[in-house]
């Protein structure tokens, strides 16, 4: 087994037949592409029908939609999580045709079984990730007040630091705000030529294109990469 939890090419089902419970690179010539699709984390996974790639695509989104994790190894867990779900899905669809995706016969009782070992390995997952229902009902019933109360904390720190980097930012552009205008006063046209600011709306240019951009880029920034898993989790 690899370490997303996908089978390996050729697992046996007690058949004597290579099953395709695993992702099949297609052999030289061959003249149909690889089916790929994005991993949570990032990597590229290949599956084996278009089938696996809606499915998985969809369960995929819908994870990044409803949870709020960033970390790697987080991110990572959820890949796991996403493979061993593949594994159960391709086997349900080789369970109902009675063969493979190659038209092999599969052995029923062995692959039953293999369904319900990966289940359980699901659910100890999800249970180790805060992923099941008991403990969403624990956190919606507020069973899970010292995790919410010390995660408002982390995000208000992390809150925090963003209002001083807001600030710092300002204080530099207003200081080179001051600056430009000051020499603006003290100088002639000719001056001002030279200095880049040859008129007042030049300066009111250099606020528009320069000191407001550069002020919101910082703000945006904060919004796409914290924000928006705080909004996620409300």
């Amino acid at each position: 087994m690899r370490p997303d939890g996908i089978l390996r090419h050729g697992a046996v089902f007690g058949t004597g037949r290579p099953h395709a419970l695993s992702e099949i690179t297609p052999e030289s010539g061959s003249e149909s592409p690889p089916i790929t699709v994005q991993m949570i984390s990032g990597e590229t996974l290949v599956v084996q029908s278009e089938a696996e790639r809606r499915w998985f695509e969809t369960s995929r989104d819908t994870y990044v939609e409803q949870t709020k994790f960033t970390q790697t190894t987080d991110l990572r867990d959820l890949d796991r999580l996403l493979g061993l779900e593949l594994s159960v899905f391709r086997m349900t669809q080789h369970l109902a045709a009675g063969h493979d995706y190659q038209g092999f016969e599969i052995d029923e009782v062995l692959v039953r079984r293999h369904v319900r070992e990966y289940s359980e390995q699901i659910t100890r997952v999800k249970g180790s990730m805060g992923l099941t229902k008991a403990a969403r009902d624990e956190k919606t019933s507020g069973g899970d007040l010292s995790a919410y109360i010390s995660d408002l904390k982390a995000r208000a720190k992390i809150f925090g630091i963003h209002r001083e980097q807001q600030l710092m930012k300002a204080l530099v552009l207003i200081n080179e705000l001051k600056a430009i205008v000051g020499a603006f006063d003290r100088s002639d046209d000719e001056e001002r030529v030279r200095l880049g600011f040859k008129d007042e709306k030049e300066i009111i240019e250099w606020v528009r294109t320069r000191l407001i951009p550069e002020y919101d880029q910082l703000d945006q920034h904060f919004r796409d990469n914290q924000q928006r898993y705080w909004i996620r989790s409300m």
